[in-house]
């Protein structure tokens, strides 16, 4: 009987555990679709002007995972996939992504249900303004 009793415990712990995993997810403030505006700043380059969709997911730690995409024809176009990291005193989230083009930094200011972020090129120049709102 005793030893029921330990196995009934230890479903129940992994069964309280497994709803605060959920309720904890659900209440992750970054996950989830972003969506607004990309704007070049750099005249004269091969950047455009975006209408911006990301979709982030938590992933391990404090870091998130961002399917960076455009629209382009009313249809989303991927674009690649940035990890970020967050920083809960700062409400920031940095990433790093390299192409041919070079190494580019994003760095995001998250307040409540917006994003307001940057992307900073080679030799520190700022080649996107981003300004997100969560759906």
């Amino acid at each position: 009987m005793k030893f029921y009793s330990v196995i009934l415990l230890a479903v129940i712990l992994a069964g309280s555990r497994k709803g605060y995993q959920m309720y904890s997810q659900s209440q992750d403030s970054i996950s989830g679709t972003w969506k607004g505006t990309s704007i070049c700043q750099v005249k004269d380059s091969p950047c455009h002007d975006e209408v911006a969709i990301y979709h982030a997911v938590k992933a391990e730690g404090n870091t998130y995972r961002f399917q960076m995409n455009k629209m382009v024809n009313g249809k989303e176009e991927e674009m690649g996939e940035t990890v970020f990291t967050y920083d809960t005193n700062n409400k920031t989230l940095d990433g790093v992504t390299t192409s041919a083009k070079g190494k580019g930094l994003w760095h995001f200011v998250v307040k409540g249900n917006t994003i307001h972020g940057t992307l900073t090129v080679e030799n520190n120049v700022l080649y996107r303004l981003i300004d997100l709102h969560k759906d």
